[in-house]
């Protein structure tokens, strides 16, 4: 049956072939040739439709669509057109010649077998050439492009291509195409041989890898000979930049990842950092090529020390004498810290205004200071800037405690780069009259010295008081030291100390020194010189210095325990200072705000800073100012020679005056 539809087909087409038009193509021979079914692309109405292809009307040589079995029956030695070749892609319906010789030479018909329509038939005539010669390229010097490129080329620059065929066999048509776009036609019909050129006449950036292809064709059917090349250049970038987003901000000790992009930098450029004119190493640094973008990626960890320096993205292209570059300039800064790392006790009572200040170091300033209680409420103040000190900011909260406020009061500053991690620790206590001094005595009996080291001062500035008397209890010197040191010329009569101390709440117990007992090491007894010391002497002074010691241990424990709130646990420090501003409350008790949730930026811990230590002196009324007083030697037994800086009342007024120790 299947024979019988051939056949019937076959001799259609014989009756028809008097009646078409013919084609004239011309193939190369030895090279492969693909013979196109009509003037397009050939569209099929249905499944029973079909393409037939004829040889001088005898012999079938290709249907579309087929089958395997019919291709192996019917042409087991052909080749069959494909959808592509390589990058080429072509009708199924066209037929394949591969490798065409003289014998392929004659008329081939292409019979479309319409399923709701009358056939219709394509009759080509095909010619066999000799080829034509494959092009060469050379530049404008007559010198033959041998590379697969030209250049490279900078911007501005000039060049000429010529394209030259040997022309055996004409007509010959020669092209110059740029990106698969003809931009030069030129034809022979006289063999030789065909120049053509195309100029690239002040180069721009879209020069850059444009494909100049030359082809040279002689034949329909048959691929054109070619020479192809590319164009390189060497180009400046068009933009570089720093990117940051707009945040210029860096958390001191905060790794961040800065990026230099560069863009239309050919070749790949050389990217180096710099930070304040230094050449940025030993930090992480990779870069990406992406085509036109190149990136490098700088991790960069800034201190303090490079607030408002330059970071710098320089740009070097080993082929170009620019050097390119973006700047911009850092923030560098941390969130607020204490400048103290203990707890600091403060003594309150009921009913009394008490005023606290708080102290941190801070770069930018602060926004705003928060205070909770130990009963979780929550009070904001603001921040003012310490005189005389770089990135140092207070705040002070007044009010009135009551007897619940006892415990651990919390005070954290925050600023643009989050809130303060560790808090600021007050350990609130009952407050009262100061502890009694622990003294010693030093010196002969020309001259003695009494050093004492104060007790806690019951949360106001304390005062040490030094009275002698004699053995009647007649007072025969009355002195007093904020610090504690007394110096006592000879006397002529037996007489013994009394030494206290005493703040606005009251004064301590009273402790009682013999002067007598203490004999210089540098004296030496008149009645017995060799023995250098009297036994009994030393056994007296030995015995009475440690029931002193005895006694003070047994009355600070005493003292302890009963400022201790009940039930804490943390350590009270009694080495605070002398005392602390007082003013007018800012609010009561019922007048505290509600708690406040603040969002603060998260970043990595600020590097650890010495804190400094301040004293505030008493104050009642007045207007608050803050001021820092350097501490020395921690207010131990010995207070030296220093200048400090405070503020003192006089009647109502506040004010600042510098006193020498």
């Amino acid at each position: 049956m299947l024979m019988f539809r051939v056949a019937v087909t076959v001799a259609a087409v014989c009756m028809a072939m008097a009646y078409d038009d013919v084609r004239s193509l011309r193939a190369v021979r030895n090279y492969d040739a693909r013979l196109p079914c009509g003037f397009g692309k050939i569209f099929l109405d249905g499944p029973d439709a079909y393409v037939l292809w004829l040889k001088d009307d005898e012999k079938f040589l290709y249907r579309f669509p087929n089958e395997d079995t019919w291709q192996k029956t019917l042409n087991p030695n052909n080749i069959y057109g494909t959808s592509c070749v390589g990058s080429h892609c072509y009708d199924d319906t066209s037929l394949f010649l591969p490798q065409v010789t003289d014998k392929d030479e004659g008329k081939y018909r292409c019979r479309v077998h319409y399923q709701g329509s009358s056939s219709v038939d394509y009759v080509i005539d095909l010619k066999i050439v000799d080829p034509t010669g494959v092009p060469r390229v050379y530049n404008e010097k007559g010198e033959q492009i041998t590379t697969p490129y030209i250049g490279p080329l900078t911007l501005g620059s000039n060049i000429t291509l010529v394209c030259e065929v040997v022309v055996s066999q004409a007509p010959t048509t020669v092209l110059w195409y740029r990106n698969g776009i003809v931009v030069k036609r030129v034809s022979t019909d006289t063999p030789g041989i065909l120049r053509e050129h195309v100029v690239i006449s002040e180069a721009r950036r879209d020069e850059l890898d444009a494909q100049y292809q030359c082809t040279a064709s002689n034949a329909d059917v048959t691929e054109p000979f070619s020479a192809t090349v590319v164009v390189k250049m060497y180009l400046p970038p068009l933009k570089v930049e720093i990117r940051l987003n707009n945040n210029f901000d860096f958390e001191v000790g905060q790794p961040r990842v800065v990026d230099c992009v560069v863009i239309g930098c050919v070749p790949t450029p050389t990217i180096n950092w710099y930070l304040g004119g230094t050449l940025v190493k030993s930090t992480a640094h990779k870069e990406l090529h992406d085509g036109n973008y190149t990136v490098s990626s700088l991790t960069l960890t800034a201190s303090i020390q490079d607030n408002l320096r330059q970071l710098s993205c320089r740009v070097h292209n080993a082929y170009l004498q620019t050097i390119y570059e973006d700047n911009v300039t850092l923030h560098v800064g941390y969130r607020p810290r204490c400048t103290f790392t203990k707890e600091q006790t403060v003594g309150i009572v009921n009913g009394e205004a008490e005023t606290i200040m708080c102290l941190v170091e801070s770069a930018p300033a602060p926004v705003q200071f928060t205070w909770v209680f130990p009963d979780s409420r929550i009070l904001y103040t603001s921040a003012t800037r310490v005189n005389g000190r770089k990135n140092q900011y207070c705040s002070s909260l007044t009010w009135i405690p009551q007897n619940e406020d006892l415990g651990l009061l919390y005070c954290r500053a925050v600023n643009m780069y989050g809130e303060q991690r560790l808090p600021c620790v007050y350990s609130l206590t009952l407050g009262g009259t100061p502890q009694p001094p622990n003294c010693d005595v030093e010196g002969s009996d020309d001259k003695k010295k009494i050093v004492c080291q104060k007790g806690w001062d019951g949360g106001r500035t304390q005062t040490v008081h030094l009275e002698v008397l004699t053995l009647d209890g007649v007072v025969v010197h009355n002195t007093t030291d904020p610090c504690g040191n007394f110096s006592i010329p000879a006397m002529d009569q037996n007489v013994t100390a009394t030494v206290y101390s005493s703040n606005v709440r009251g004064k301590s117990a009273e402790s009682t020194i013999d002067l007598n007992s203490v004999i210089s090491a540098d004296s030496t007894p008149a009645s017995n010189s060799k023995a250098g010391f009297s036994w009994g002497s030393f056994v007296f002074v030995t015995s009475s210095a440690g029931a002193v010691l005895a006694a003070c241990i047994g009355f600070c424990l005493c003292c302890r325990l009963l400022w201790r709130k009940p039930g804490s646990t943390v350590e009270m420090d009694r080495q605070r200072g002398d005392g602390l501003f007082h003013r007018e409350p800012d609010v009561t008790r019922d007048e505290r705000p509600a708690s406040t949730t603040i969002n603060v930026h998260q970043h990595a811990t600020c590097q650890n800073v010495r804190p400094v230590q301040y004293k505030l002196p008493d104050v009642q009324d007045g207007t608050l100012r803050c001021n820092i007083i350097t501490q020395a030697d921690s207010w131990s037994s010995k207070c030296t020679p220093h200048t400090k800086y405070g503020c003192h009342r006089t009647g109502s007024t506040l004010t600042t005056q510098e006193m020498y120790v």
